[in-house]
C-alpha cells in the first residue's frame, strides 16, 4: 500500500491501493488479511454457538441458574486481574523484536513471564481455595445453588489461571502475526465444547456440565496452541536463567498500565450484571445477559480487526520513523476504522430494526420477559456500535506503546456511570434492569465519544475525514434495515417459530444483498471495487476447480 498523503484523507486514495512491486508492506498486509479472516470464522463460530445455547440452557436449568454462570466468569476474571496486562505485552514486544530479528530478547521476556506467571497463578489459586468459606458469603450464591456453584467456581478459575500462565505460546504466536493458527485451534475447541454442553446439561449435570466443557475446551486449545508454537518458531528458548531486569521493566511498566486498563474495562463490560446480581437478583444479571447475548455474539467479528491491528502497529511503529510512520499508522487506524464499523452497524442495524421478530423466534413467542428484554436488546446494541468504534484507537494505543491514553475511556465512562446509574434510579423510582441497562450505555456511548477524539487528536485526523471515511458507510445498513423491517415483522408474526426462522433467514440474505448494492454503489471507491471483484473471481475459480476434481 501507498503510503497515506495526509491533504487526502478520506478520499479514495487511502483505500485498498495496488502495489506495482512486492514490499514488505505487502506482506504485512496479507497477513492481516488471513488473521482477520481466520478470526472472523472463529468469532462467528462462537457468536453462532452461544446465540443457539442460551434457549437450551434457560429450558434446561433455568434463568437464575443462567444467571448465576455468567456472573461466574465476571468473578473469576477479578481474580486474575494480577497477570492480565502481561498478555500485550507479549504481542507488542515479541512483534518489535521480530521485526529487529533480536529473538534472544524476545526468548529472554517469554522466560521472565512464564517464571513469574505460573508460581503467581498457582498460588492464588491456593489461596482462593483455602480461604473459599471467606469468600463465599461475598458471592451471594443462593442456598440451592452452593455445592454447585462452588465447584464451578473451582473449576472456571484453575482454568482461567492455567490460561493466563500459559498464555506467552499464544500471544507470541498473535506477535508474529501468525493469529490464523491459533485461530483454527479456538474454532476446533470451541466446537468440543458445544457438543459436551449439550451432552452434559442433558444428562442434569447444570452449572457443573458448563464448567467440566470449558475445561475439556481449554485444555484442548492451551495444548494444540504450545504444540504448535514450539514446531513454528524453531527461534524459541525458554529457561529461568533467561530472566533479565529489561524484560522484569517490561512487564512491570507496560503490562501494569494495561492490567490497570483492564481491570477497568471487566468492570465496565459487566457493570449491568454485578449491579444487577448485587441489587435486584441473580434472575436479573440473567435477563441483562441475555439481553447483550446478540450484540456482544455480532461484535466479536469486528473485533477481529483489532486483533490484527496491534500486532501490525507494533510492527509499523518499530518499522518506521517520522512522517512516514505517522501516515502508516493513519492509514491502519482508518482502514481498521472503516471496515470494523461497517461490519457492525450490518449486524446491529438488523438487531434494532428487527428487535421483536429475532426474540420472537429466537426464545419463543411464549416469552414472558419481552416488555424487559425488547428495549434492553436495542440499547445494548447500540451501545456496542459505539464502543466497537473505539476499537481502533485502543489498538493503536497498546501497539505504539501509548497505551495510558485508553484511560480517556475508562475513566469518562466511570464519571458517566456515577451520573447516570443514581439518576435513573430517580426517574424509575427503583433499580430495575432497564433503568441499569440504559444508564450503562449511555455513559459507553459518552466515553466512547472522548476516546475516539483524543485518537484522532493523537493522529492528526479532522471530524470530517471520520465522517467520510467511517461514519457514512455505516449508515447504509440501518437504511436497508429499515426499508425491511415492516415486512418481516408481519411475516414473523404470521407464521411458526421455525417457519419463521427460515423467513428471518431469507430475509437477511435479501438486507445483506441490498446494503451490498448500496454500499457499492453510493460509498465503495474504484479501488475497493476493483479488490471486491477480485475476490469475487478467486472464489469462483476456487469452487470451479473443486467442481472438476469431484
Amino acid at each position: 500500500m501507498n503510503a497515506i498523503d495526509p491533504a487526502n484523507i478520506g478520499t479514495e486514495a487511502i483505500y485498498l491501493q495496488p502495489e506495482p512491486a512486492e514490499t514488505a508492506q505487502n506482506e504485512g498486509s496479507r497477513h492481516i488479511g488471513r488473521n482477520v479472516l481466520a478470526t472472523i470464522l472463529t468469532r462467528v463460530v462462537n457468536m453462532a454457538r452461544g446465540v443457539c445455547i442460551v434457549p437450551f440452557l434457560l429450558r434446561h436449568i433455568g434463568l437464575e441458574a443462567y444467571g448465576i454462570w455468567t456472573t461466574v466468569f465476571i468473578l473469576v476474571s477479578y481474580v486474575g486481574l494480577t497477570t492480565l496486562g502481561l498478555s500485550n505485552v507479549y504481542i507488542k514486544y515479541t512483534a518489535e523484536f521480530h521485526a529487529r530479528r533480536e529473538y534472544d530478547r524476545a526468548n529472554a521476556l517469554l522466560s521472565t513471564g512464564l517464571t513469574l506467571t505460573i508460581p503467581l497463578c498457582s498460588a492464588l489459586f491456593a489461596a482462593f481455595v483455602l480461604c473459599w468459606n471467606w469468600y463465599a458469603p461475598l458471592l451471594h450464591l443462593p442456598a440451592a445453588y452452593a455445592a454447585e456453584g462452588k465447584e464451578a467456581i473451582l473449576i472456571v478459575l484453575a482454568v482461567f489461571l492455567s490460561s493466563i500462565a500459559l498464555s506467552a505460546f499464544g500471544d507470541t504466536l498473535t506477535g508474529m502475526q501468525q493469529i490464523a493458527s491459533t485461530q483454527h485451534f479456538l474454532t476446533l475447541s470451541l466446537l468440543v465444547e458445544f457438543v459436551l454442553i449439550v451432552v452434559l446439561v442433558s444428562q442434569g449435570r447444570g452449572v457443573r456440565g458448563l464448567a467440566e466443557a470449558y475445561l475439556a475446551r481449554t485444555i484442548l486449545n492451551d495444548g494444540l496452541t504450545i504444540w504448535w508454537a514450539w514446531r513454528k518458531l524453531k527461534w524459541m528458548r525458554i529457561s529461568p536463567r533467561l530472566m533479565n531486569r529489561e524484560s522484569f521493566g517490561y512487564i512491570v511498566h507496560f503490562g501494569g498500565v494495561v492490567q490497570v486498563q483492564t481491570m477497568l474495562d471487566i468492570f465496565l463490560a459487566s457493570v449491568e450484571r454485578v449491579i444487577g446480581l448485587s441489587l435486584i437478583g441473580g434472575a436479573a444479571a440473567g435477563l441483562m445477559d441475555v439481553a447483550k447475548k446478540w450484540p456482544v455474539a455480532f461484535s466479536a467479528v469486528p473485533m477481529a480487526f483489532f486483533g490484527a491491528m496491534l500486532p501490525a502497529a507494533s510492527h509499523v511503529d518499530a518499522s518506521n520513523q517520522g512522517e512516514e510512520r505517522e501516515q502508516q499508522l493513519r492509514r491502519l487506524y482508518l482502514n481498521c476504522a472503516r471496515y470494523s464499523n461497517l461490519c457492525t452497524a450490518l449486524f446491529v442495524a438488523a438487531i434494532v430494526f428487527w428487535a421483536a421478530p429475532i426474540l420472537r423466534i429466537w426464545l419463543g413467542p411464549e416469552l414472558t420477559m419481552r416488555q424487559t428484554l425488547l428495549p434492553l436488546f436495542v440499547v445494548f446494541s447500540l451501545a456496542t456500535q459505539m464502543h466497537m468504534m473505539t476499537g481502533p484507537g485502543t489498538s493503536i494505543f497498546r501497539g505504539t506503546g501509548r497505551v495510558y491514553l485508553e484511560f480517556s475511556y475508562s475513566i469518562p465512562n466511570l464519571l458517566l456511570l456515577a451520573v447516570f446509574l443514581p439518576l435513573s434510579r430517580w426517574i424509575t423510582g427503583a433499580w430495575t434492569p432497564l433503568g441499569i441497562g440504559i444508564a450503562v450505555a449511555l455513559a459507553t456511548c459518552g466515553s466512547a465519544c472522548v476516546l475516539i477524539a483524543v485518537a484522532h487528536r493523537v493522529l492528526k485526523l479532522t471530524a470530517r475525514d471520520f465522517f467520510e471515511a467511517v461514519l457514512l458507510p455505516g449508515l447504509i445498513p440501518y437504511a436497508s434495515a429499515l426499508l425491511l423491517s415492516w415486512p418481516l415483522t408481519q411475516l414473523v408474526q404470521a407464521c411458526g417459530r421455525w417457519t419463521g426462522a427460515a423467513v428471518l433467514l431469507l430475509v437477511g440474505g435479501i438486507y445483506l444483498a441490498l446494503s451490498l448494492a448500496m454500499l457499492y454503489r453510493l460509498i465503495f471507491t474504484e479501488a475497493e471495487k476493483q479488490h471486491g471483484q477480485a475476490l469475487l473471481h478467486k472464489g469462483m475459480a476456487l469452487i470451479c476447480r473443486q467442481e472438476k476434481v469431484a
